[in-house]
């Protein structure tokens, strides 16, 4: 479990702590106003004794027993005594909850102190790798994030203009087999519908149907309504198919979306590829030190024109070869016909021992 998961679990217990003792705080609440209406019975009927004198005295409830006021008190000491209890019962919650709380600092701490060791100790050279995968990260993801806006667009118009063109060439065949079929299932039976819908689809407008002739339809999706699975569903044509799979294939990955679902925000983008960073650092560190022990000399590594961190490192049990695999990071653009896309640069290390 990372850092960031452990913070939120710390978070969760923190808030949950808070939340009983609040719910304890109404408790006490309850039971000092149930108080005071046991005192004020007591009073109305000319005792002076305080609920507070008698309320360890055994069987405080029936202590007035026979009493004209008996009843009315009884049922108020019983709300006494239920608010005592929802607060011992609250209490016993807020202990558990606090040692889940501890027992998830204590393993943050750890964490974080291991890191905080691993970030001591890592040579600077590995650091300003990790740093430039960071931005290189960065900057891939605001570049599409730059090219969203203006790219759904595009997307929208093409998807809009591969409908149209399906459904025309969809109306034409389905027209050629039967065209009394074809009135009398898309055109309820009706000559006049049937010349309306050919006037629609006699020539293409982004605008849809309305731009160009008498329709009260938007969009060309609006004309006929057919199943999704029905190979007459323009939806299901090559080239609307193709120019979903592009877009998506560009947008689609799921970090990508969670950035969007962020309104593409600057600090969360750093804050979300930081930490990918140090889990990177921390794995890398940790796979390293696994052959070499603690580190003595890392003046063998260096970082490519490339951008790959290669080259040899040293330490207290032995060496160990460092290769990076780096790939991505180019091609942020799409290219329709050849489904090629771009992607962020990313990269596999093999650390191996060298006997």
């Amino acid at each position: 479990m990372n850092i960031q998961d452990l913070q939120v679990k710390v978070q969760a217990a923190e808030e949950k702590v808070a939340k009983i003792e609040k719910t304890i705080e109404k408790h006490k609440a309850r039971r000092e106003k149930k108080i005071l209406e046991v005192n004020k019975i007591l009073e109305q009927n000319g005792i002076s004794i305080k609920f507070e004198d008698i309320q360890d005295e055994d069987n405080v409830a029936h202590k007035y027993y026979g009493t004209a006021f008996h009843n009315e008190y009884y049922w108020a000491v019983c709300d006494v005594h239920s608010a005592e209890s929802d607060i011992k019962g609250a209490e016993y919650k807020l202990r558990d909850a606090k040692e889940i709380l501890k027992n998830w600092k204590e393993k943050l701490g750890r964490e974080e102190a291991k890191i905080q060791y691993i970030q001591d100790t890592v040579p600077q050279i590995i650091k300003d790798f990790l740093d430039e995968w960071k931005r290189k990260c960065i900057d891939y993801y605001q570049k599409k994030a730059n090219s969203y806006p203006e790219a759904y667009k595009q997307y929208q118009a093409d998807l809009h203009r591969a409908y149209y063109d399906a459904l025309k060439e969809i109306v034409e065949r389905l027209v050629a087999e039967n065209k009394e079929e074809f009135i009398k299932q898309y055109c309820w039976g009706k000559e006049q519908r049937f010349n309306e819908i050919m006037e629609m689809l006699e020539q293409y407008s982004p605008e849809g149907p309305q731009a160009y002739c008498q329709s009260y339809y938007k969009s060309y999706s609006e004309i006929f309504y057919f199943d999704y699975r029905s190979k007459n569903d323009p939806r299901n044509s090559r080239r609307y198919e193709d120019i979903k799979e592009a877009f998506n294939m560009r947008f689609g990955d799921m970090f990508f979306q969670a950035f969007k679902d962020q309104k593409f925000d600057k600090d969360w983008l750093d804050k979300q590829i930081e930490q990918e960073k140090n889990n990177k650092l921390i794995e890398l560190m940790n796979r390293v030190t696994k052959i070499t022990g603690t580190i003595t000399d890392a003046k063998g590594l260096s970082v490519e024109s490339t951008g790959d961190l290669n080259g040899v490192i040293i330490g207290e049990r032995g060496k160990a070869k460092v290769q990076t695999i780096g790939a991505g990071g180019y091609n942020e653009h799409i290219i329709l016909d050849s489904g090629r896309h771009g992607q962020r640069y990313h990269f596999r290390v093999l650390v191996n021992p060298i006997k």
